[in-house]
């Protein structure tokens, strides 16, 4: 089984001479210091996580207007739809690298200036002349989506361990399921407004870069505690992925091109087979949204349950149970029990998948390996609906639902086999292993909430003294 990697050397100080003894402790890391940022460390790091959610969500509304301001613009139609996907594309083609810049320049850094560009590239729409202008506004967020992405996920792996880590891991999924439908809402009550109004609200963004500054911690590759030593081949001399990456990817774009089929294809299954308005397509995918973020707040306890191969075999055993009963509902409201299943598989995928990939990738390539889980998330949402459309075209969107049904159940079983195979090559040291890394971290004193890190061995030191 494949650990995690080994920290690099830490630096060693003289803490104590006394009567010719010296004691030597190790030269603090990023954990041992983690409590000078105080409480709100943790808030900072979960709210940039809800940024990413804003991105295209929260203008959708905003479209109608403005095709029409721009009635006399070639191609309004196509211009105009591409403000909700141009940055998705951005972020495909940016994430990759995006890791590589963060190992390059810090991951506070990186982090910061992703949240200037989402501000800057976000609220374009509110100020500059024109449609084209507006689209290249829109690449300028997706660079600032996948840089805030992917260090708001390493930086919670350098400061956080064990239970912690993962309870926040949780709370980044949940909160970006909240704010999902909040901005659903609220993006329609600001469209009302005028459609440039909606853009304002990416200046959160900018509204966060003080509370980044101020509270976070520099961490650069190499620099935080990344827990037991791995002795396997993932360690960072090898060129390619580790196995458990490459999985972790491959579920995450699976489960987003079975995640974003539903709200692609349920508003016209609703009001075309169905007969009934929008506001009931939204409730059914609300559904699905809020289950997704009441779930991933468990995360640290479902965690415990299994492994991640078990936890993805569940994930997509949900999803495809969901679309089976997404193929056979025969009114709206058996629709919102199929996305009420679908959510309580994505909110055990998405915590589940970041924590893998941030449990296997080599503490100096953090960034990078969460730029190729962004790429991957992205990569599958932008290609949903041409995966898709295809088949309504030719069967029918619930006949459709039914192919992804049966095609999420494969992947489960798939995912299950190879959690039995790799358990059977690791042998019981491999689950002695897996046993310690999943292990809570060790309880915080009294008075320190969620914000608090795991302890750090030279925190440990000076406790034992």
């Amino acid at each position: 089984m494949t650990n995690r990697t080994r920290d690099p050397p830490r630096l060693a100080r003289v803490v104590h001479v006394a009567q010719g003894e010296v004691e030597v402790r190790p030269e603090p890391t990023v954990k041992d210091h983690n409590r000078r940022g105080g409480h709100g460390r943790a808030t900072v790091l979960v709210l940039a996580g809800t940024l990413t959610i804003m991105a295209g969500a929260v203008v959708s509304p905003a479209i109608p207007g403005i095709r029409a301001a721009f009635a006399d613009t070639a191609d309004v139609d196509l211009l105009a739809r591409m403000i909700t996907s141009a940055h998705a594309l951005a972020i495909v083609l940016f994430s990759p690298f995006a890791g590589a810049f963060s190992e390059r320049i810090g991951r506070k850094r990186a982090l910061v200036t992703g949240m200037l560009a989402f501000a800057v590239g976000g609220s374009s729409g509110f100020y500059l002349p024109d449609l084209v202008s507006i689209l290249a506004g829109r690449v300028v967020l997706g660079i600032g989506v996948s840089l805030i992405m992917t260090n708001s996920v390493a930086m919670i792996a350098d400061l956080y361990d064990g239970t912690e880590r993962q309870r926040l891991l949780g709370r980044q999924t949940a909160a970006g399921a909240f704010g999902g439908v909040l901005l659903l809402v609220g993006g329609g009550a600001l469209a009302g407004l005028g459609w440039r109004t909606v853009f304002l609200v990416y200046l959160l963004g900018a509204a966060l870069v003080v509370p980044a500054l101020t509270r976070l911690p520099e961490t650069r590759p190499g620099t935080a505690d990344a827990g037991p030593a791995p002795d396997g081949p993932a360690a960072g001399g090898r060129r390619g992925l580790p196995a458990g990456v490459a999985a972790a990817l491959t579920a995450m774009f699976l489960g987003q091109v079975a995640f974003y089929s539903v709200p692609v294809q349920v508003p016209f299954l609703v009001e075309d087979h169905f007969h009934a308005g929008s506001v009931a397509s939204g409730a059914v995918i609300a559904v699905q949204t809020l289950t997704t973020g009441l779930v991933s707040l468990r995360f640290a306890a479902v965690r415990r349950l299994a492994g991640e191969h078990g936890l993805v075999a569940t994930a997509f055993g949900c999803i495809g149970a969901g679309y089976l009963v997404l193929w056979l509902a025969p009114h709206v409201a058996v629709l919102a029990l199929g996305t009420l299943v679908m959510g309580a598989g994505l909110g055990v995928l998405m915590p589940t998948l970041n924590s893998w990939v941030l449990d296997e990738a080599p503490p100096e390539v953090r960034s990078r390996y969460a730029g190729f889980l962004t790429t991957a998330l992205f990569l599958g949402q932008f290609l949903a609906p041409l995966v898709t459309q295809p088949m309504v075209r030719g069967l029918g969107i619930q006949p459709m639902f039914g192919v992804i049904a049966v095609g999420a159940l494969l992947v489960a079983a798939g995912y299950l086999a190879g959690g039995r195979g790799r358990a059977a090559r690791s042998g019981p040291a491999g689950e002695r292993r897996a046993a310690h890394r999943d292990a809570p971290a060790a309880q915080s004193p009294a008075g320190e909430g969620p914000d608090a890190p795991a302890a750090g061995p030279g925190h440990a030191a000076r406790r034992a003294g």
